[in-house]
């Protein structure tokens, strides 16, 4: 054993240059923690763990194995005070109750075009007609205006709306994404629809520059791109406004693995940041007066910085694009001291430094999935550096683009193998050989024609000489959708293994981080908690019985795995959500009125349904009259009616209308042994962004 420790200690030694790399894990440690509680802690809470971490250590700092060590205690203590801070500067009021028709007077905040509407952010609202159910109004409130409002709205004007708002909605299924605390941390205190037409209060007249310039070159696009999902599919890779795509053309890049070229990625800024880096230096490379005399790598770094924070504002400053943004800063900061900008350390101080700021981001699916790639693919490259040097040194240029091709698949295979573990997570899904195909196509066409081509049709539209550019973009988008139509129907494209819990990302995470910091023989041993994690993951239960949060719609899963809805009409938007959350199925049944379904293991009659699964009975009652009869012998007996008062005499547990209301989305499993009851209440608590549900709400009409 004290062999086995020695040789790991000499190997922990030689690492040492590595160990900086590590900084954002204990970081996020901390904030994961903070995320994971079930209760608010104190408000002095992670100011107090801070500080007492940094008095122990300054208290033994002369211990400096003790100092290296503890120091990962402190950087979880400031990652915990981090998300708790951030919690309390975003706070803001929340709307707890559906309303009543209201007209609601409020600041443009940004304006998102859809196929036949737009959904604009308002802020600093003001209750014209009708009435709210609190005191303090939301800070934002998003609504979905009517479709085909002829008003244009713009980020600053002052309009007004009538519509109905409502709360911001919770999980459909406990672990699944928690919609509350995304529009917490974007400070949105409510949703609505419109039910009248937009009314212009007070037009901004200078308008927001970059709004203007955004929406001036949607205009243009729309003008001259005669397709219209083409010219959503360019209007959302130039500029960032993607509402306007089509379901079925959304559906096709998700499916196909190409919708983080259309999404603002990292992607987009390293071509917004490369174009002018590589253009501008060439430029000033030509001029030998300048070349001799000043520093041209570091003043085209300078004008790559600018060209991306411009860039930002223009799409609207998007939380990704601030990310990506950050990185593209401290890469041309490494070119302009000198240093390289292409390693691990680089992209663990972006992590770090954007988890400091932002600590809510790393519960998202847009940190997971950059990073994980980034990460990959640097250490990927890095290992083989040697290899691709050789490969594109004295080549003729048609093998340095099979090279190049090479490395498109390459960089595919390994950022959708990084990523994996993440998009089973947030979206059930992962491409497979669709994935690889289509941006082996996609990759090269974007990179060399799409994005120059465009950029140039947006630097042409004042002198109205875009068409042809434009022209140029629209035939190479719809070679990227032909391409991707092509291979989305292949067997095994993508898989739809349905969502994976929690807990599968931390195995997964610390052992390929393992992978790509560690050197040596040690590498290896990175595929021993991935390998766990994956072996683990089948013997995962799944829920045999799904209730929504407001029991609209209840959903139980037959021996075969086949979910049946209690209704085929009701909560379109959950209904679909529970599919793809189980894996994507497309084929489920709907309860009979009256009889059985399947081999019998639901009956129903005009009082009640009854489920049976793994000897255990679950009861839904229709009428009050059923409930006697049901308590006797079920384990749990749900409806959607409202039954105060009513209780079982009975060991069953009874579940109102309100009771489910109160705890959130269920579900539950049905094993040998009993009844198990998971809650959206009871995972993830009453933190500032779930809502209050301790009260009834108010009877709508």
């Amino acid at each position: 054993m004290n062999k086995w420790l020695s040789l790991f200690g000499n190997q922990l030694l030689a690492q040492r240059d590595r160990w900086v790399l590590w900084l954002p894990v204990p970081l996020g440690c901390g904030i994961i923690i903070y995320f994971t509680l079930t209760s608010e802690p104190p408000g002095y809470a992670g100011v107090a763990a801070l500080v007492m971490a940094c008095l122990v250590a300054a208290a033994f700092h002369r211990n400096r194995v003790f100092l290296y060590v503890w120091s990962a205690v402190i950087l979880v203590a400031l990652g915990f005070t981090a998300a708790q801070g951030r919690t309390w500067l975003v706070d803001a009021p929340v709307l707890h109750k559906k309303t009543y028709p209201v007209t609601v007077e409020g600041k443009v905040v940004s304006v998102d075009p859809m196929p036949k509407s737009y959904r604009i952010v308002l802020e600093n609202i003001a209750v014209r007609q009708g009435h709210i159910w609190q005191d303090d109004l939301p800070r934002r409130v998003r609504v979905r205006l009517k479709p085909n409002d002829e008003a244009e709205p713009s980020a600053g004007d002052i309009v007004a709306v009538k519509a109905i708002l409502q709360p911001i909605s919770p999980p459909v299924l406990p672990g699944a994404f928690d919609f509350q605390r995304y529009a917490f941390f974007e400070q949105l205190g409510a949703t609505g629809y419109a039910l009248g037409d937009l009314e212009l209060v007070q037009r901004h007249e200078t308008g927001f520059f970059f709004d203007r310039l955004r929406r001036y070159i949607r205009e243009h696009i729309e003008a001259d791109v005669s397709d219209k999902d083409h010219a959503a599919l360019l209007t959302a890779f130039m500029v960032g406004e993607s509402n306007g795509i089509s379901a079925h053309t959304w559906d096709i890049c998700r499916r196909s693995g190409i919708a983080h070229l259309i999404a603002i990625s990292g992607s987009h800024f390293v071509l917004i940041a490369g174009l002018p880096f590589f253009l501008l230096r060439a430029l000033l490379a030509a001029i030998p007066f300048i070349a001799l005399r000043w520093p041209i790598k570091k003043i085209a770094a300078a004008m790559a910085i600018a060209v991306s924070v411009f860039y930002m504002m223009l799409i609207g400053a998007p939380i990704p694009a601030q990310r990506a943004v950050m990185s593209v800063t401290v890469v041309m900061l490494a070119i302009m001291l000198d240093r390289d900008p292409f390693t691990l350390r680089l992209a663990a101080f972006s992590a770090f430094f954007i988890l400091l700021i932002e600590p809510e981001s790393l519960m998202g699916a847009s940190f997971q999935l950059s990073f994980a790639a980034i990460v990959a693919l640097i250490a990927f490259y890095e290992m083989t550096r040697e290899w691709w040097i050789r490969r594109f040194r004295d080549e003729n240029i048609v093998r340095r683009y099979a090279s190049y091709l090479m490395g498109c698949a390459m960089t595919t295979v390994v950022a959708s193998t990084a990523t994996s573990a993440y998009a089973l997570y947030n979206f059930a899904r992962m491409p497979l050989l669709a994935g690889l195909a289509a941006n082996i196509v996609a990759v090269p066409v974007t990179s060399f024609v799409t994005f120059p081509a465009g950029l140039f049709a947006c630097l042409m539209m004042p002198l109205g000489l875009e068409e042809w550019p434009l022209w140029v973009t629209e035939k190479s988008i719809a070679f990227v959708m032909a391409a991707a139509e092509a291979v989305v129907d292949w067997p095994y494209a993508a898989w739809q293994g349905g969502a994976v819990p929690a807990w599968f990302l931390i195995p997964v995470t610390l052992g390929g981080l393992w992978i790509c910091f560690w050197r040596g023989k040690l590498r290896a041993a990175g595929l021993t908690p991935i390998g766990l994690a994956v072996a683990l993951l089948p013997l995962t239960p799944r829920p045999d019985v799904l209730v929504a949060e407001n029991a609209g719609i209840f959903a139980v899963r037959d021996a075969e795995g086949k979910l049946w809805f209690s209704s085929g009409r009701k909560e379109k938007f959950v209904r679909n959500e529970w599919l793809q959350l189980q894996g994507g199925m497309e084929d489920y049944g709907v309860w009979p009125d009256n009889g059985t379904a399947g081999d019998g293991f639901l009956s129903c009659d005009g009082g009640a349904c009854e489920y049976k699964m793994n000897g255990q009975i679950i009861t839904f009652i229709r009428q009050p009259e059923a409930l006697p009869n049901a308590c006797g012998k079920s384990g749990v007996v749900f409806s959607a009616l409202a039954l105060k008062g009513e209780t079982c005499r009975y060991k069953t547990v009874l579940r109102d209308k309100w009771d489910i209301w109160r705890q959130g989305a269920q579900a539950v499993y049905a094993e040998p042994e009993g009844l198990r009851i998971q809650t959206v209440l009871n995972t993830r608590g009453v933190r500032p962004w779930t809502g209050k549900r301790t009260r009834w709400p108010v009877k709508e009409d």
